[in-house]
């Protein structure tokens, strides 16, 4: 029975991150006009930090939910799986890195805003970076451009995982479970 519930709750995370995913993107394009800087780059990216708190709360469950919608949403524009899954990757591994290095805990008990400001931009950093050189050898992005484009890439991912993480650490920095009856005997 276990097991069964187990899957319900892996399904439905991997669910709400490809759904939350997709509409964070359908919203940030509402913006585009005050903050896209060049095609595909936005200087407030909100799919990033809404990758960024998946990665953090669902686990395995919600990177299969962003790579479908990250599939779905960029089919038709590039190379599809290659970039969904690097931009995933890229957010996954150094988002576990510096959960590690900074003693983290996996159910984000400890989580604290200078702790969100070093996973933003980690995880910025990194995908702006990998991106762009990536960018450069699909002939996407000129070489002169590389590192202005991938500091671009970096702030808009950074504003965009900043401003969703502490609107979620003030959702849940509240929140206090109840405390049943048959705990309180």
């Amino acid at each position: 029975m276990r097991l069964l519930v187990d899957a319900r709750h892996d399904a439905w995370m991997a669910f709400c991150a490809a759904i939350s995913f997709w509409l964070s993107f359908r919203i940030n394009q509402l913006f585009d006009d005050f903050f896209l800087y060049a095609a595909g780059m936005s200087l407030l990216f909100l799919p990033a930090g809404v990758k960024l708190l998946f990665v953090l709360i669902g686990r395995a469950p919600a990177l299969i939910g962003l790579l479908i919608s990250g599939v779905y949403l960029g089919f038709g524009i590039w190379p599809v799986l290659n970039f969904a899954l690097i931009g995933l990757m890229t957010y996954t591994m150094s988002t576990y890195v510096v959960m590690h290095k900074l003693g983290i805990h996996r159910d984000l008990i400890n989580l604290r805003y200078w702790h969100i400001v070093a996973l933003s931009f980690t995880a910025s950093a990194t995908n702006g970076i990998v991106h762009n050189i990536i960018y450069v050898f699909e002939d996407i992005t000129a070489t002169d451009d590389v590192w202005a484009k991938a500091l671009a890439m970096a702030f808009g991912d950074f504003m965009g995982c900043f401003v969703v993480l502490v609107i979620f650490q003030l959702v849940v920095r509240n929140y206090k479970p109840k405390v049943t009856d048959k705990l309180e005997n």
